[in-house]
């Protein structure tokens, strides 16, 4: 979870259009983790797995 924090502002927080790119390169690999988390996102996990950008700025 993201939340406030005294000494620094979001500015911006968005989601990342790579995430799907990188887990089907990640999945496609011989990896034995890779191997075991087919299984996960094929469970529809990767509605859970997301990858964000966030700029923040120092007060």
């Amino acid at each position: 979870m993201i939340v406030r924090s005294n000494g620094a502002e979001i500015v911006d927080m968005h989601e990342m259009g790579c995430t799907r790119e990188a887990w089907a390169d990640w999945l496609a690999c011989d990896n034995e983790y890779a191997v075991g988390d087919r299984a996960v996102v094929e469970a529809s996990a990767l509605v859970l797995l997301d990858t964000l950008a966030i700029v923040l700025r120092k007060l």
